[in-house]
C-alpha cells in the first residue's frame, strides 16, 4: 500500500482525534486510568482537534500519511512553541504500522516544513516516560534527552514526560 503525504484541515479533525485516542488507550493503560481513556479520551481529543483546526493557525502544521484504508499516520508541529524552539506536539501511526517509517517520515516532513521557516531553533517533543517504546525509538532517532516535567491530562491524569531535541537539520535528514 503506498502512501501519501498531505496537510491537514478542518475535515481531517474527526480521523486525526480517532488516531490520537485509540494510540491512547493502546499505549497509556497504566499512565492513565481506564475510565479516562475509554469514556473521556476520544471525545477530548475530538474537540481538541476541532477547536485546533477551527481558525486557521500558521504556527501549526498537521501532517497526515494516507492510504487507500485511510488516515495511517499524524504528526503536528507548533512553530516557536516558547523558548525551547518548535513543539512536535503529536506524532501517531497506527498500530499495525509501527516499525515501517511512517513515523520517522512524519517526523522528516515536519523538519522540512520548520526549516522553511527557520532553521535556528531546535525542534522538541514530549514523550510520556512510561512509553519506553517510543522513548527508545527517539533516541535512535538521534534525539537528545532534556528536562522531565509533570504533564496534566483530563480527569485529573498527570505523569511524567520527558522532553527530547534535534536540530532541524537532524530531523530533516531523518
Amino acid at each position: 500500500m503506498k502512501l501519501t503525504y498531505r496537510t491537514a484541515g478542518a475535515a481531517d479533525a474527526p480521523a486525526i482525534a480517532h488516531l490520537h485516542a485509540t494510540n491512547w488507550q493502546l499505549t497509556y493503560r497504566g499512565a492513565f486510568t481506564d475510565d479516562y481513556l475509554d469514556n473521556h479520551a476520544p471525545t477530548e481529543r475530538l474537540q481538541v482537534w476541532t477547536e485546533r483546526f477551527s481558525e486557521p493557525n500558521p504556527r501549526m502544521i498537521t501532517i497526515l500519511a494516507e492510504n487507500e484504508a485511510g488516515l495511517q499516520g499524524f504528526c503536528c508541529i507548533f512553530l516557536d512553541y516558547g523558548p525551547d524552539g518548535h513543539l512536535l506536539d503529536n506524532l501517531h501511526v497506527t498500530a499495525g504500522n509501527h516499525g515501517k517509517g511512517i513515523g520517522k517520515t512524519l517526523m522528516r516532513k515536519a523538519a522540512e516544513q520548520v526549516a522553511v521557516y527557520d532553521t535556528e531553533k531546535e525542534i522538541y517533543l514530549w514523550v510520556l516516560t512510561t512509553n519506553t517504546n517510543a522513548m527508545a525509538m527517539y533516541e535512535h532517532l538521534g534525539g537528545r534527552r532534556g528536562r522531565t516535567e509533570v504533564h496534566h491530562f483530563g480527569q485529573g491524569n498527570r505523569t511524567p514526560a520527558l522532553a527530547l531535541y534535534w536540530s532541524v537539520a537532524e530531523m530533516a535528514s531523518l
